[in-house]
């Protein structure tokens, strides 16, 4: 009898340590879900918001693929576009920070850079010259000479189109036996040339191709952006567009710039070999008012794509140019090197 009893409290001993044991283990693995939840499910970044903005018309059409395709969205950042019709309102928002790239007249940069003390960049030349000088088939203008006596009638008082006429002239000994009238807007001097109000106009693209469309007697006599190169000796261009950045955004996203440019130039080609196909994104994305004008304006809107620091010597000598006719035109003075977006070294 007793030699039973010991063996029950020996059986109850040993199931009460092999309880305690069960319940050590329960509450050290209650302990270690939370740690393994933690790691497996981390906190996902928070996306890198950008907004790519343009002005409608030339200086934007070459964006249009990667606008089309909503590029470089991703995990990291969330990009969106947009296409502006007033120039004011997109330069504000570059420099408050709502912008971080823009497609502007390369002074406008220029301008900002200056305003800004430096943080607004040249990223990269877009658009080359889109200025034409035109009239009736009858004009009988051919040359600059031509020009002689006779008035000419357009837009951008204070601006590109007037320091680029008068550059022209000035070089061709012309500036003062030729007349220079402006009215308010493009849109304005494309409807004096249709109404027979002026016989001479300079007009840029895609108002040109609008006003082909609109009456086949009318002519495109001189390409400014050929009378530019003569009358500099070739030491620069009519550089009218760039793309321009943010200095901080750039300084904190090299490799999403980097991205960016390869991209964008992949989109100048695709816009200048598929006029047709991008024409018709072009005008989706209301850059210009109809398919039809987009594919005719392409091969005359001179849409091109060079970094910062291959530009650099050409644009130097655009805007010399324009400082020489007007400070102001630049910001007041001349843009140090600082103003070329340069690729951190790795």
């Amino acid at each position: 009898m007793k030699k039973n009893t010991i063996t029950i409290i020996l059986c109850l001993v040993l199931v009460l340590g092999l309880l305690a044991a069960c319940g050590t283990k329960d509450v050290s693995t209650a302990t270690d879900v939370p740690e393994a939840t933690a790691s497996v499910n981390p906190s996902p970044a928070e996306q890198v918001k950008v907004t790519v903005a343009g002005l409608a018309g030339p200086t934007s059409m070459g964006l249009i693929k990667m606008i089309s395709e909503k590029a470089l969205n991703s995990d990291a950042y969330s990009v969106s576009y947009e296409i502006a019709n007033a120039p004011d309102n997109l330069t504000a928002k570059l420099i408050s920070g709502e912008v971080q790239i823009a497609a502007l007249p390369t002074n406008s940069a220029a301008v900002l850079y200056n305003k800004t003390e430096g943080q607004i960049q040249f990223l990269a030349q877009n658009t080359l010259g889109v200025l034409y000088l035109m009239g009736k088939d009858s004009s009988n203008v051919s040359s600059l000479a031509d020009l002689a006596g006779k008035t000419i009638v357009l837009s951008g008082s204070g601006a590109i189109p007037e320091f680029a006429m008068e550059y022209i002239l000035d070089k061709a000994g012309l500036k003062d036996s030729v007349t220079l009238s402006y009215l308010t807007d493009h849109a304005s001097v494309a409807q004096a040339l249709l109404a027979g109000d002026a016989d001479l106009v300079v007009l840029p693209q895609p108002f040109v191709t609008q006003v082909l469309i609109k009456d086949p007697s009318m002519k495109i006599l001189l390409d400014l952006n050929k009378e530019w190169d003569v009358a500099s000796d070739g030491k620069s261009q009519l550089d009218m567009g760039c793309l321009a950045v943010n200095k901080a955004f750039a300084e904190a996203n090299p490799e999403f710039i980097a991205e960016f440019l390869k991209q964008y130039e992949a989109s100048v080609s695709f816009v200048n070999e598929n006029p047709a196909e991008a024409a018709l994104m072009i005008a989706d994305a209301g850059i210009v008012p109809s398919a039809e004008i987009a594919e005719k304006a392409i091969p005359y809107c001179n849409i091109v794509y060079k970094s910062a620091q291959d530009a650099k010597s050409e644009i130097d000598g655009f805007l010399k140019v324009l400082y020489d006719f007007d400070p102001a035109s630049v910001g007041g003075k001349l843009p140090d090197d600082g103003f070329y977006y340069a690729a951190a070294a790795k």
